[in-house]
């Protein structure tokens, strides 16, 4: 026997305490006669009756003294083991989004929940419970649990997910559990097939119908293209497609094809909607087990920001940098300005600066830096301006033994980090050479081409917040301006300097989203289709992640200090793996089970609380009857 709470039984303090108070209580009682006569017979009716009145207290000091002692147990709550009486059960439950097909009213998932509690209500009594829950991720819920009532709330109280998940992911968990236990009996229950060893498979699936539909986003020309397919049987589907015109008005049908399509084999459509829509709805009106994956719905890309740009510069390549913005950053022509330095330092003492959402300073650091706009500086670090986040140390060239031909060969680095991912898109790499470069630090930023450990391009927040790129070279010092890549790095910088808030308009399920931290962004809330708020930390960052945990449309409100609030909608469809209950394989636990029984554990205070009261009772009767013997 063992006990949760050992201090409990210093409450047994109370047993020599009761015994001092018997002692030196007092045994004389005071009663009023009418004469000695009846005293007399009193007296002898009493003798008659003296063995038991000396039995009374003694009987009282001990029941008291058994209901202290069995308090003080309860407190300690005494955990009881009997070897060998019961099992240790541990169960993998899947809880991906095909959990969620249903029939009869009833889910997958529901029916698994089911099946673990009639196995923990016809389980010896003493056992334990684990829980290990996959969806995207496997966790354990809950675990050693001995309560049976407690076991089976706790597994009604769990929801299926919409992302895919493998019960691939818990078998490191269950290993484990297998390792340190050689009585464990683990059920796995799932509604996919999986070949297992050293546990039982519950399948939950009944074969259910069920069809899905998947689409690509919108692409300039709206041209919707998607595919629909039916895992059960060959099938004829009908595919609805709707009209939005604002975002709060009613969805309007607009057109209705049919698809003959084989089972299990994905029938493409393709649609032409019109450019005045908000939104396509895109669904399948036929009715099967999963509803949530017959429809999609597309929004129009979100535009990026405007983009005017304004070039502070006097170098003679300038020309390099002009085209590829115009060309590779898809910015009109009569959208650049080229200044000089002189220009911009007079137009910003005098308050009329062009106002831009991108400044390329080229050769030239400006005393003070614009706020809410993105900044390029090309070749124009020197130190004096404490804005950049980027500290100038001395340039590096060539010495004169190298002689004049002499080159540094930069390498590309691809970061590890999405948004690093995004920036060197398409980046062939070819060789680049540079003649002359600065020397600085910038340790709020991240390095994308590099010379041993010195940055020569990188990109990150300065001391405004706002998106900044820094080149350490000018393009005229290098063949960089000659290379395909300066085209497609401009594209890329382009789309970090100047981004729309949200990449996409169509996700999966389980995905992470990135959103784009604009400038002079006050502050963005995600809205979930279930309708949970969750207001991103934009604070001193270039974009957030946000994953997205449900299926439907998600909203975004974005706040600008200098615009009025801008409202985004994305969807989250169904993994298509989830659809097709697409998964399965084998699933083995090494060693070998030696027993199926293992310790019974009985912590049941029920028992305890019985005693007490019988002893409490048992003490009032007696006290009851001295009382009566007194009158």
């Amino acid at each position: 026997m063992s006990f949760y709470f050992p201090l409990g039984l210093l409450g047994l303090i109370g047993i020599p305490v009761l015994i001092l108070i018997y002692i030196i209580k007092s045994k004389y009682t005071e009663q009023t006669i009418g004469s000695t006569y009846l005293w007399e017979i009193s007296e002898q009716f009493l003798k008659k009756r003296k063995p038991i009145s000396k039995l009374t207290g003694i009987i009282t000091l001990i029941l008291q003294i058994l209901a202290v002692a069995a308090s003080s147990l309860l407190i300690a709550h005494p955990v009881f083991i009997v070897p060998k009486s019961a099992n240790d059960i541990y169960f993998i439950l899947d809880g991906s989004a095909s959990m969620n097909i249903q029939q009869g009213g009833s889910t997958r998932f529901k029916r698994a929940q089911d099946e673990i509690n009639s196995i923990i209500d016809k389980s010896l009594g003493g056992s334990s419970y684990t829980l290990v829950f996959v969806r995207d991720t496997a966790d354990v819920t809950f675990e050693g649990i001995t309560d049976k009532e407690q076991a089976k709330t706790n597994v009604k109280n769990l929801i299926a997910g919409w992302s895919s998940g493998e019960c691939t992911l818990a078998m490191d968990i269950a290993q484990n559990y297998f390792d340190a236990n050689d009585s464990a009996v683990i059920y796995l229950i799932s509604d996919k097939f999986y070949e297992v060893r050293n546990m039982t498979l519950i399948d939950v699936s009944a074969n259910e119908g069920n069809y899905a539909l998947n689409c690509k986003p919108l692409d300039n020309s709206g041209t919707v293209k998607g595919s629909v397919v039916s895992y059960k049987s060959d099938a004829t589907l009908n595919i609805e497609f709707s009209y939005n015109y604002s975002r709060d008005s009613e969805y309007e049908k607009v057109e209705e094809v049919q698809k003959q399509v084989t089972k299990g084999e994905a029938a493409e459509f393709e649609f032409e909607a019109a450019m005045t829509y908000y939104s396509v709805r895109v669904r399948i009106t036929n009715g099967d087990a999963l509803s949530a994956d017959n429809t999609v719905i597309l929004y129009k890309q979100a535009a990026a920001q405007s983009r005017n740009v304004v070039i502070v510069s006097e170098s003679n390549d300038t020309l390099y940098i002009r085209n590829a913005i115009i060309d590779a950053g898809g910015v009109a022509r009569e959208n650049v300005t080229l200044i000089s330095p002189t220009q911009y330092a007079d137009r910003q003492a005098n308050g009329n600066l062009d106002r831009a959402e991108l400044y390329v300073f080229n050769g030239y650091s400006p005393a003070t830096l614009p706020t809410n706009a993105a900044i390029w500086l090309i070749d124009g670090i020197d130190g004096t301006n404490t804005q950049t986040g980027v500290t100038f140390k001395d340039y590096e060239e060539p010495n004169d033994t190298e002689g004049p031909g002499s080159y540094y060969v930069p390498q590309y680095v691809i970061p590890s980090s999405n948004q690093g991912k995004k920036l060197m898109e398409n980046v062939i790499q070819r060789e680049v050479a540079v003649r002359k470069y600065a020397v600085y630090s910038a340790p709020r930023f991240t390095t994308i081409l590099k010379v041993g450990n010195n940055p020569l391009i990188t990109v990150g927040l300065n001391k405004n917040n706002d998106r900044q790129v820094v080149f350490a070279f000018k393009i005229g010092d290098s063949n960089f301006g000659m290379l395909e890549d300066f085209l497609i790095l401009t594209k890329n910088l382009m789309n970090y300097s100047l981004p729309s808030v949200i990449d996409e308009t169509v996700y999966t399920c389980g995905d992470v989203m990135n959103v784009n931290v604009v400038p002079n962004c006050e502050s963005i809330v995600v809205t979930s289709p279930s309708g949970t708020d969750t207001t991103l930390d934009t604070y001193g960052a270039d974009s957030c992640q946000v994953k997205l945990t449900e299926t439907g449309t998600y909203t975004l409100r974005v706040k600008r200090a200098d615009k009025e609030e801008e409202i985004l909608s994305l969807f989250s469809c169904v993994p298509q793996s989830e659809s097709g209950s697409e998964g399965g394989g084998a699933l083995s636990l090494v060693g070998d089970l030696k027993s199926e029984y293992s310790d019974g554990f009985y912590d049941d205070l029920l028992a305890f609380f019985i005693f007490i009261g019988l002893l409490l009772l048992a003490d009032w009767g007696i006290y009851c009857y001295e009382q009566h013997q007194l009158r």
